[in-house]
């Protein structure tokens, strides 16, 4: 996404699940000079969660569920982190 504003993450607690520092890059992109994060109330108000959400997770999975072929050796949370990995990378620019 060329229109959000990267995070380099320096020093953030939040940086692994949020959407300014786990986007893939594409070409020139602008970032914070330093992370925008505040470490006296551990927050960032420019922080986008990048986690997908519970219902979207269920659904897909669900979905992933209708299109196995063999379901007898597999489980509900095979399907779930399935669903939510590729969820996760598809909000990340990364399918």
């Amino acid at each position: 996404m060329y229109d959000r504003l990267m995070c380099p993450g320096d020093n953030c607690i939040l940086k692994n699940n949020c959407l300014r520092f786990t986007s893939e890059i594409c070409g020139r992109q602008d970032f914070f000079g330093k992370a925008p994060y505040n470490k006296l109330d551990l927050t960032c108000e420019h922080y986008i969660d990048d986690r997908p959400a519970f219902e979207q997770i269920q659904i897909r999975a669900y979905q992933i569920w209708l299109n196995a072929e063999n379901t007898e050796n597999d489980t509900a949370e095979k399907f779930w982190l399935q669903a939510e990995t590729e969820l996760i990378n598809r909000k990340r620019n990364k399918s």
